[in-house]
């Protein structure tokens, strides 16, 4: 009876041990079970990432298939994507139109791609699906897309290769290294791509994309994502980024990317560009994101500015909407005084335009007044 039960114990000590050794491979096989149809798991295969580009590259060249393959992978991402969610269903059906990536949901129409806004310091995994030309280099693509893991991806005549989690530092590196050779509008999808790996490298690749000889909407790409990371760090990008462009419409990007932050440090760069800064568009721009802030120091900042004596005119008038734009309770008292008591009388006329919009009580006290007065 004895050895019946320790050959029972053995069994189901061996099952166990054989369900342990295999966990890592069916959790593995989950991660990729958002890919449908055509796919070719080489996930398990522990070669480096280019090493697994070449035998997909290898494995398609076999196939005779045609030229486009797809590869995809995960990485941990700063950010959580999802797929536009206006379509029924989570199937999204995958092809090659015109060289590049198309991604529709039961042939209704083509999806687009959104985050859902920065997560914690861990991350979140998110798919990188990349297109390949059989007659480009294996470790080189013709388009890249980022995809939702949580959703269904059918390839139904292009096949994918599935090359599982990969290590977010390699991951980066790949795609900063093929970043030069790509065209303009892979370079500005890349920008995205790029920036929300959860690396502290993507940073400097983001300054230098910035301060890099591409085009405009390349460098506005790369200044909006860094202002996106919101810390201490990449405000000390934007601040060296400025203090070297001479480009107004770059300078105004980054205004932008400054007022997305909420730091302190974030808005007293603002100020001083609205207060000091030589480019008057600039300052002009300036002024107006101070204005959407509505906080204690920035209505300081505005007031200082339409008071300054040695202030240009249209710097003050447009200081003068900014307060416009203020709260109520906040902007109709600051516009009345100035309408009162402003030297500039150009200044004074456009704060009681902008009270004459408001519809408030106070204004209305305050046009009977100058009126009876009158």
């Amino acid at each position: 009876m004895m050895k019946k039960e320790n050959k029972v114990r053995i069994i189901l000590s061996l099952i166990l041990i054989v369900l342990w050794i295999s966990f890592p491979l069916m959790a593995e096989n989950e991660k990729g079970s958002f890919l449908q149809r055509k796919v070719n798991d080489l996930s398990k295969n522990k070669a480096s990432l280019t090493e697994k580009f070449a035998l997909a590259q290898s494995d398609f060249q076999k196939t005779k298939g045609g030229n486009f393959y797809f590869t995809v992978y995960t990485f941990l991402s700063r950010h959580k994507i999802h797929e536009d969610s206006c379509w029924s269903g989570k199937d999204h059906a995958v092809a090659v139109k015109a060289e590049k990536i198309k991604i529709s949901s039961k042939g209704k129409g083509w999806n687009t791609v959104e985050t859902t806004g920065d997560k914690d310091k861990e991350g979140a995994q998110t798919g990188l699906l990349l297109l390949h030309n059989l007659f480009q280099k294996s470790d080189e693509f013709a388009d890249a897309r980022l995809i939702d893991i949580d959703e269904t991806y059918e390839f139904f005549e292009t096949p994918v290769y599935w090359l599982g989690e990969v290590n977010t530092e390699e991951s980066f590196l790949f795609l900063e290294k093929n970043f030069e050779s790509q065209d303009t509008h892979l370079r500005e999808d890349l920008v995205f791509i790029i920036s929300s790996h959860s690396s502290p490298e993507t940073y400097n690749f983001l300054k230098k994309a910035a301060l890099g000889t591409y085009t405009n909407k390349v460098r506005k790409t790369a200044i909006f994502w860094l202002g996106n990371y919101k810390d201490e760090k990449s405000l000390n990008c934007l601040k060296e980024i400025y203090a070297k462009e001479q480009d107004t419409k770059i300078k105004e990007h980054i205004v932008f990317a400054l007022q997305l932050s909420s730091q302190k440090q974030a808005l007293e760069e603002l100020i001083r560009i609205a207060r000091t800064d030589s480019n008057r568009e600039v300052r002009k721009n300036a002024v107006f994101w101070i204005g959407q802030k509505a906080s204690a120091e920035c209505i300081k900042a505005l007031k200082e500015i339409v008071q300054e004596p040695k202030e240009e005119s249209d710097i003050k008038e447009h200081a003068v909407f900014a307060i416009s734009q203020l709260p109520k309770e906040k902007s109709v008292p600051l516009l009345v005084d100035i309408a009162r008591t402003n030297k500039s009388a150009a200044v004074r006329k456009k704060a009681i335009f902008w009270l004459g919009q408001t519809g408030s009580d106070e204004a209305l006290k305050f046009f009977e007044e100058i009126l009876l007065k009158k």
